[in-house]
Protein backbone atom coordinates (compact mmCIF):
# COMPACT_ATOMS: atom_id res chain seq x y z
CA UNK A 1 0.00 0.00 0.00
CA UNK A 2 2.91 2.39 0.90
CA UNK A 3 4.37 1.72 -3.05
CA UNK A 4 0.86 2.77 -4.25
CA UNK A 5 1.23 5.99 -2.44
CA UNK A 6 4.57 6.94 -3.17
CA UNK A 7 4.12 6.09 -7.10
CA UNK A 8 0.41 7.56 -7.14
CA UNK A 9 2.41 11.45 -5.64
CA UNK A 10 5.08 10.59 -7.75
CA UNK A 11 2.51 10.01 -10.97
CA UNK A 12 0.97 13.32 -9.61
CA UNK A 13 4.14 15.84 -9.39
CA UNK A 14 5.16 14.51 -12.76
CA UNK A 15 1.83 15.53 -14.10
CA UNK A 16 1.90 18.83 -12.27
CA UNK A 17 5.03 19.28 -13.72
CA UNK A 18 4.49 18.64 -17.29
CA UNK A 19 0.96 21.33 -16.77
CA UNK A 20 2.76 23.80 -15.67
CA UNK A 21 5.69 24.18 -17.80
CA UNK A 22 6.80 28.35 -18.49
CA UNK A 23 7.58 29.83 -22.21
CA UNK A 24 9.33 27.57 -23.87
CA UNK A 25 13.18 27.40 -25.67
CA UNK A 26 13.17 28.68 -28.89
CA UNK A 27 16.63 29.23 -30.85
CA UNK A 28 18.11 32.31 -30.27
CA UNK A 29 18.87 34.71 -33.38
CA UNK A 30 17.90 37.95 -32.92
CA UNK A 31 15.04 39.24 -30.50
CA UNK A 32 13.06 42.22 -29.75
CA UNK A 33 10.28 42.27 -27.01
CA UNK A 34 6.59 42.58 -27.65
CA UNK A 35 7.19 45.99 -25.81
CA UNK A 36 10.21 47.06 -28.78
CA UNK A 37 11.64 48.75 -26.00
CA UNK A 38 14.92 46.87 -27.25
CA UNK A 39 16.65 44.68 -29.72
CA UNK A 40 19.38 42.16 -29.89
CA UNK A 41 21.33 39.73 -31.76
CA UNK A 42 22.42 36.51 -29.89
CA UNK A 43 25.04 34.08 -31.16
CA UNK A 44 24.36 31.08 -33.77
CA UNK A 45 23.56 27.80 -31.16
CA UNK A 46 22.15 29.67 -28.62
CA UNK A 47 19.00 29.17 -27.23
CA UNK A 48 16.63 31.47 -25.77
CA UNK A 49 13.16 32.19 -23.78
CA UNK A 50 11.57 35.04 -23.05
CA UNK A 51 8.56 36.92 -20.83
CA UNK A 52 7.80 40.32 -21.43
CA UNK A 53 10.93 42.73 -21.43
CA UNK A 54 13.63 40.20 -20.53
CA UNK A 55 15.08 37.19 -22.40
CA UNK A 56 17.56 34.87 -21.22
CA UNK A 57 19.74 33.06 -23.70
CA UNK A 58 22.28 30.13 -23.61
CA UNK A 59 24.15 28.04 -25.01
CA UNK A 60 24.96 24.65 -22.94
CA UNK A 61 22.05 25.29 -19.93
CA UNK A 62 21.72 28.06 -17.74
CA UNK A 63 23.59 26.56 -14.96
CA UNK A 64 26.91 26.46 -17.43
CA UNK A 65 26.17 30.56 -18.52
CA UNK A 66 23.59 32.46 -19.65
CA UNK A 67 23.36 35.99 -21.25
CA UNK A 68 20.12 37.78 -19.43
CA UNK A 69 18.76 41.19 -21.28
CA UNK A 70 16.33 43.50 -19.39
CA UNK A 71 14.49 46.61 -18.99
CA UNK A 72 13.86 47.70 -15.00
CA UNK A 73 12.33 51.08 -14.23
CA UNK A 74 13.27 53.54 -11.74
CA UNK A 75 12.00 54.58 -8.76
CA UNK A 76 11.28 50.85 -7.70
CA UNK A 77 13.59 48.87 -4.52
CA UNK A 78 16.09 46.96 -6.99
CA UNK A 79 16.52 43.60 -5.95
CA UNK A 80 17.16 42.91 -2.48
CA UNK A 81 18.10 46.16 -1.82
CA UNK A 82 16.14 49.55 -0.65
CA UNK A 83 17.88 51.07 -3.08
CA UNK A 84 16.64 52.35 -5.99
CA UNK A 85 17.35 54.02 -9.65
CA UNK A 86 16.33 57.14 -10.24
CA UNK A 87 16.02 59.16 -13.52
CA UNK A 88 19.30 61.61 -14.52
CA UNK A 89 21.69 59.61 -12.16
CA UNK A 90 24.59 58.95 -13.79
CA UNK A 91 25.89 55.60 -15.03
CA UNK A 92 28.45 54.98 -11.62
CA UNK A 93 25.44 56.20 -9.34
CA UNK A 94 23.30 53.43 -10.82
CA UNK A 95 26.32 51.01 -11.13
CA UNK A 96 26.84 51.22 -7.32
CA UNK A 97 22.64 50.58 -6.88
CA UNK A 98 22.81 47.31 -9.39
CA UNK A 99 26.20 46.35 -7.51
CA UNK A 100 24.23 46.66 -4.66
CA UNK A 101 21.58 44.43 -5.65
CA UNK A 102 23.85 41.89 -6.44
CA UNK A 103 25.52 41.49 -3.56
CA UNK A 104 22.50 41.31 -1.76
CA UNK A 105 20.81 38.81 -4.09
CA UNK A 106 19.92 35.28 -2.30
CA UNK A 107 22.72 32.31 -3.24
CA UNK A 108 25.60 35.58 -3.41
CA UNK A 109 28.01 33.89 -0.78
CA UNK A 110 31.12 36.24 -0.44
CA UNK A 111 30.63 38.26 -3.65
CA UNK A 112 34.00 40.96 -4.75
CA UNK A 113 33.86 43.47 -7.08
CA UNK A 114 36.44 42.85 -9.83
CA UNK A 115 35.63 46.12 -11.81
CA UNK A 116 33.54 49.09 -11.90
CA UNK A 117 34.09 50.95 -15.28
CA UNK A 118 32.44 53.46 -17.34
CA UNK A 119 31.24 51.67 -20.49
CA UNK A 120 28.77 52.12 -23.44
CA UNK A 121 25.69 49.99 -24.34
CA UNK A 122 23.58 51.11 -27.14
CA UNK A 123 25.85 53.79 -28.17
CA UNK A 124 24.88 55.61 -24.54
CA UNK A 125 26.85 56.59 -21.52
CA UNK A 126 27.06 53.01 -19.21
CA UNK A 127 28.91 51.08 -16.97
CA UNK A 128 30.21 47.56 -16.78
CA UNK A 129 30.76 45.39 -13.48
CA UNK A 130 32.58 42.77 -13.27
CA UNK A 131 31.83 40.41 -9.86
CA UNK A 132 32.46 37.02 -8.78
CA UNK A 133 30.85 35.01 -6.19
CA UNK A 134 30.27 31.84 -4.96
CA UNK A 135 26.94 29.83 -5.21
CA UNK A 136 24.65 28.63 -3.03
CA UNK A 137 26.25 24.95 -3.61
CA UNK A 138 29.73 26.85 -3.28
CA UNK A 139 30.87 26.97 -6.91
CA UNK A 140 33.26 29.63 -8.04
CA UNK A 141 30.96 31.88 -10.56
CA UNK A 142 31.52 35.50 -12.35
CA UNK A 143 29.09 37.75 -13.80
CA UNK A 144 29.52 41.17 -16.28
CA UNK A 145 26.72 43.49 -16.06
CA UNK A 146 26.53 46.33 -18.49
CA UNK A 147 23.87 49.01 -17.93
CA UNK A 148 22.36 52.34 -18.89
CA UNK A 149 19.99 54.47 -18.02
CA UNK A 150 17.41 56.28 -20.55
CA UNK A 151 14.87 57.74 -19.24
CA UNK A 152 12.45 56.34 -16.60
CA UNK A 153 14.45 52.85 -17.35
CA UNK A 154 17.89 51.03 -17.16
CA UNK A 155 18.84 48.48 -19.75
CA UNK A 156 20.83 45.75 -18.81
CA UNK A 157 22.88 43.38 -20.48
CA UNK A 158 24.16 40.24 -18.29
CA UNK A 159 26.32 37.82 -18.72
CA UNK A 160 27.16 34.88 -15.97
CA UNK A 161 29.25 31.94 -15.86
CA UNK A 162 31.38 29.16 -14.12
CA UNK A 163 34.47 30.76 -13.42
CA UNK A 164 36.59 27.91 -14.06
CA UNK A 165 36.17 27.23 -18.52
CA UNK A 166 32.85 28.29 -19.40
CA UNK A 167 33.43 31.99 -18.14
CA UNK A 168 36.55 32.77 -20.70
CA UNK A 169 35.41 30.96 -22.98
CA UNK A 170 31.59 32.44 -23.74
CA UNK A 171 33.03 36.50 -23.10
CA UNK A 172 33.32 37.11 -26.45
CA UNK A 173 29.37 36.03 -26.70
CA UNK A 174 28.71 38.51 -24.44
CA UNK A 175 30.55 41.40 -26.43
CA UNK A 176 28.81 40.45 -29.63
CA UNK A 177 25.53 40.73 -27.68
CA UNK A 178 26.50 44.07 -26.01
CA UNK A 179 27.84 45.24 -29.69
CA UNK A 180 23.98 44.29 -31.11
CA UNK A 181 22.14 45.53 -28.18
CA UNK A 182 19.63 48.57 -29.36
CA UNK A 183 17.19 50.63 -27.76
CA UNK A 184 14.26 50.79 -29.08
CA UNK A 185 12.25 53.85 -30.24
CA UNK A 186 9.60 55.39 -27.83
CA UNK A 187 6.02 54.59 -29.79
CA UNK A 188 5.39 56.65 -32.19
CA UNK A 189 2.67 59.81 -31.38
CA UNK A 190 0.54 59.99 -34.59
CA UNK A 191 0.44 62.89 -35.87
CA UNK A 192 -1.91 65.89 -35.93
CA UNK A 193 -3.50 66.24 -38.70
CA UNK A 194 -4.15 70.08 -40.07
CA UNK A 195 -7.82 70.28 -41.36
Amino acid sequence: MTIRRVTGAFAAVIAVACATTGPPWVPAGDYTPPSRKYSVRFPQGWMRVAEQDWVLASKDGVFLQHIRVRVLDTGKPLGSTKKMLSRGMLPQEAAEVVRDAIASAPGMQGMTLIENVPAELAGRPAFKLVVAYKDADGLKMKAVVYGALVGDSLYEVMYRAPERHYFERDLAALERVRSSFKVGAPAAVPARQSN
